[in-house]
C-alpha cells in the first residue's frame, strides 16, 4: 500500500476486511470482520476462518487482470490476499476472496484518546 489510511472492503458474501495502512513501506494489516451481515447472493456463502475478528500483516494486496495478477483491489474482481503465515508450517498465507462489491475509505482513529 502506498497511502496510509483505513478502507473497510465488503465482497459478495458479506465479509469485510478492514484493511489498515501506515504508509509506503511500513506496516499493513487486514482484519476479517465477521460481524456483518451474509450476502445477498448464495453462491457465495459466508463461512469462518482462522483468526477471524484479529489483525494479520499483509504482505501483499492482488487482484486478477486478463492472465496476470495486479496490485491493488478492485470492485467486481476477487481480491487476493498474501498474509503472514496462518499455520506455522507455511511460508506464506493466500486468502482469495468473493468479488468485491464496495471499498470504503475510513477516518483517521485518533491515537490521542
Amino acid at each position: 500500500m502506498h497511502t496510509a489510511g483505513r478502507w473497510l472492503v465488503t465482497t459478495a458474501s458479506g465479509a469485510m476486511h478492514l484493511i489498515d495502512s501506515t504508509g509506503p513501506d511500513g506496516t499493513v494489516t487486514a482484519t476479517r470482520v465477521t460481524a456483518g451481515p451474509a450476502g445477498d447472493d448464495p453462491r457465495f456463502p459466508l463461512g469462518r476462518l482462522r483468526r477471524d475478528d484479529q489483525a494479520v500483516t499483509v504482505v501483499g494486496i492482488r487482484h486478477v487482470t486478463g492472465t496476470s495478477m495486479t496490485e491493488g483491489i478492485v470492485v467486481g474482481q476477487d481480491m487476493w490476499l498474501q498474509l503472514e503465515p496462518l499455520d506455522p508450517a507455511a511460508a506464506l498465507t493466500l486468502r482469495r476472496t468473493t468479488p468485491v462489491v464496495a471499498v470504503e475509505a475510513l477516518p483517521e482513529v485518533d491515537a490521542g484518546g
